[in-house]
């Protein structure tokens, strides 16, 4: 009899866990089933030359980039692989990101990408540019440059410094010191430029001579001026009711280093 009762026992926790697994592998494969609900289908061809993203005949052009597979999923089939009665049934689970072709992206093929190192390269020669000048210069699409401008921030091989209310982006490299990006940024807005291009050769150094010169009002002179205060070009100095302005010594290298490349 009490073998019996052991025997039932062993019965109904062999269902249960035979339910509960049958559960757990039903909810895997709805979760991967969902995943290719939003699937889109692309027909791969080889291109005959080495330009990327162009048409053949007319048709839309679309980059893929494959990105890694979610920590969530990996962490679930992990999970899975432990309470299935066969774990050797899902050995080839950590085979997933190369059979499906995805990868994670490392500092070491980052610029394996060739929209990547397009922009990479174009931030590199043409430091302190700002997000719609980088559209503009290199006709990609603007999602495509936000996704692969993130990606670069992230493997620290650029960084953004923001400046005159644009946020701008240098090569990560130790390259450039905090004033070298003032003056730059400061540069590459064309009034900003003007005000210390006058300045430095000395025939203008007060808002009325500024005015005058430049032909824009007085408000908005200040309001430059006060910009570059902040940044610490443009110094002031008061005698009574007159005011005159120089540019900082510190930063007067780096301004006669960049005012010919920012213009080039």
């Amino acid at each position: 009899m009490e073998y019996q009762l052991l025997e039932q026992r062993a019965i109904a926790s062999t269902c249960t866990t035979i339910r509960r697994r049958t559960f757990l592998l039903c909810f895997f494969f709805l979760v991967l089933a969902s995943t290719a609900f939003g699937a889109t289908e692309y027909t791969v061809c080889p291109f005959p030359s080495n330009q990327s993203g162009a048409s053949l005949a007319g048709e839309d052009v679309q980059e893929i980039e494959v990105k890694p597979i979610p920590y969530w999923m990996f962490l679930l089939m992990l999970g899975f692989a432990q309470v299935t009665p066969a774990p050797e049934f899902l050995y080839p689970i950590k085979f997933v990101p190369v059979l499906g072709g995805c990868k994670r992206i490392g500092r070491s093929n980052t610029l394996k990408n060739l929209n990547r190192e397009r922009l990479y390269d174009f931030i590199k020669s043409c430091p302190g540019t700002c997000f719609s000048e980088i559209i503009k210069k290199t006709r990609l699409n603007r999602g495509t440059v936000k996704y692969h401008m993130e990606v670069l921030e992230t493997e620290n091989m650029i960084e953004s410094y923001k400046g005159n209310g644009k946020i701008r982006y240098f090569q990560n490299s130790s390259t450039y010191e905090e004033k070298d990006k003032a003056v730059i940024a400061a540069l590459k807005n064309d009034m900003d430029q003007r005000i210390i291009l006058e300045i430095l050769n000395g025939q203008c150094s007060t808002n009325e001579t500024l005015v005058e010169k430049m032909g824009i009002s007085a408000s908005t002179i200040s309001w430059h001026i006060k910009h570059l205060k902040e940044q610490g070009i443009v110094e002031d100095d008061r005698q009574g009711q007159y005011t005159t302005y120089n540019i900082n010594s510190d930063y007067l290298n780096s301004i006669l280093v960049y005012v010919d490349n920012v213009n080039s």
